[in-house]
């Protein structure tokens, strides 16, 4: 598989692959998602899939949880600006926000009871999840900024994605798809405001990360050539998730299948 994790085994598999598109990939969990066996089962992520193409070689840095906030301060920012200091890259792979919105003491602040109006509409703190979106939307800015100024490649590209609606479910992330060690994400703060009713939950993920879309196109648009969001929403059918907020491997080779379409669109602009 041509993808590591560290800057030695990238320059090795450079060596071995050198007329290879070079991608370094910063995210979340979209990017490093587990097996279902740790070591061993189907790719269970967005990089493990597009590592299956032989013309790809891909340095990651994504991590699990990881909040695009945090990516762009501190040691991150400072270690995502060195790799693009010190390596070429044809492709920015980014993955960030979905945890930035659907993370404890974030997607509860975003939500009033349902009591609060007659319409799940008045019971979302808009303004609340206005201010996030800013943050978010700054983050996408602060990533372009970064590359434009301090890649050693001047005609890189930039390509991320805008997640799917996730479904909420009382079922949280399990080891091996089968020993329940974590809690899932929306379905105990939905169901502490007492939003009970199943398409009222769905479409108040909906109503955020349409919005969040909305903000990847306006930056994208700051950044026209430059920087290529892949619209991955309304991508996964219902029993393509694996928990609430991450899909299957059959779900993630669907996604991996739109983003490399935006990969080859963006090496052809550039």
């Amino acid at each position: 598989m041509p993808y590591t994790s560290d800057s030695r085994g990238y320059k090795n598999l450079l060596r071995g692959n050198p007329d290879a598109v070079r991608i370094l990939a910063e995210g979340d969990s979209w990017f490093a998602y587990p097996r279902r066996y740790l070591a061993f089962g189907p790719p269970s992520n967005i990089v493990q899939v597009l590592a299956e193409r032989e013309y790809y070689v891909i340095y990651s840095t994504a991590s699990i949880g990881d909040e695009a906030a945090a990516m762009m301060t501190g040691e991150q920012k400072f270690s995502f600006t060195k790799r693009l200091g010190t390596n070429e890259f044809d492709i920015i792979l980014f993955s960030g926000g979905g945890n930035d919105i659907v993370g404890r003491y974030d997607f509860d602040l975003f939500l009033k009871p349902r009591s609060s109006g007659p319409h799940w509409q008045d019971c979302i703190e808009v303004e609340r999840l206005d201010n996030k979106l800013d943050l978010i939307e700054s983050v996408y800015m602060e990533v372009m900024e970064r590359v434009i100024h301090y890649s050693v490649n001047t005609d890189v590209r930039v390509v991320s994605h805008n997640y799917d609606f996730c479904v909420p479910s009382p079922e949280g992330y399990e080891l091996f798809d089968l020993f329940p060690i974590g809690e899932s994400w929306l379905f105990p703060f939905l169901q502490e405001k007492n939003f009970t009713d199943g398409d009222e939950q769905k479409a108040v993920i909906r109503f955020m990360l349409e919005r969040f879309a909305e903000r990847l196109a306006r930056v994208e648009n700051r950044y026209p050539d430059k920087l290529f969001i892949t619209n991955t929403q309304g991508t996964l059918a219902s029993n393509q998730w694996r928990n609430e907020i991450h899909p299957t491997p059959a779900g993630f080779r669907k996604i991996a299948s739109l983003i490399h379409r935006t990969i080859q669109k963006a090496l052809a602009e550039g």
